[in-house]
């Protein structure tokens, strides 16, 4: 696996190479502040993040389920916006309207807004995975035919900071960029906040079509700064989401020049 390379040589299993570097920083291995890098966040495939065993949400066991302010998963809170955000009308790529980020700086400590309207989220039966997924509850729309469902925004409220993150969705954008000017956030827009309610980085994907599988996770060497996900849409259809995955330990992960330097 080209992407994961550790410190502890070759001839390991995934599991065993994230066993064996929690188990040294817990003694120190990583401790040395000369080697701490600055925290990014950087696209991965979603296939090696799974192989770390992170946790994996799918949403079968709320089939149908309307979620009126917030739901509770494992380790974390699903809902609409955080508290001090704000929330504005978008003509999305289709002929529904979608909701985005108008205010973006969230109050202190993170929560999530329990004064949006009901409900912020549903979840639906989706034919492209053939599964329950998750849909942000969009504004009223104006004409027949026109869906609320999956042109809403989503949030993830950890419970405590994480390192990785990753979903599944299925996009039917595949327009031309010249198009996609009028629409800056794309047909999916990931963005991560710290528990100070900073972003720390923003994701938009503007020309894919068909299943995409996204996934992040942070650089080498850093501690677990990722305290929410907000994910938003201008998708014609709007987006369902589906196996999201996140996880707090952070794998060591450096770059092929890196590697190669520490191994002389």
């Amino acid at each position: 696996m080209d992407f994961l390379l550790y410190w502890f040589g070759e001839g390991f299993s995934t599991l065993q190479l994230w066993r064996a570097w929690v188990a040294a920083l817990a003694v120190g291995v990583f401790a040395s502040s000369t080697q701490a890098q600055e925290m990014q966040i950087n696209e991965a495939p979603y296939d090696e993040i799974t192989a770390l065993e992170p946790t994996i949400q799918a949403f079968d066991g709320f089939g149908d389920l309307q979620i009126g302010s917030e739901l509770v998963i494992e380790n974390a809170k699903i809902g609409q916006i955080l508290e001090g955000q704000s929330l504005r009308r978008q003509a999305g790529r289709g002929l529904d309207d979608h909701w985005v980020l108008a205010k973006r700086e969230a109050s202190l400590p993170l929560a999530l807004a329990t004064e949006t309207d009901p409900p912020v989220a549903v979840v639906i039966w989706d034919g492209a995975f053939g599964s329950y997924a998750l849909a942000g509850f969009g504004p009223l729309q104006y004409g027949p035919g026109r869906m609320r469902s999956g042109t809403g925004i989503v949030t993830i409220l950890f419970d405590e900071a994480q390192c990785l993150f990753g979903l599944r969705t299925w996009l039917d954008g595949d327009q031309d960029n010249i198009v996609m000017r009028r629409y800056p956030e794309g047909n999916l827009d990931v963005i991560f906040w710290n528990e100070a309610g900073e972003q720390l980085a923003d994701f938009r994907r503007y020309v894919d079509r068909g299943q995409v599988e996204a996934a992040y996770i942070q650089s080498s060497g850093s501690y677990p700064e990722i305290k929410a996900v907000t994910i938003q849409n201008l998708d014609p259809e709007g987006i369902g989401i589906d196996e999201i995955v996140y996880a707090p330990m952070c794998p060591m992960i450096v770059s092929g020049r890196e590697a190669a330097a520490r191994n002389g």
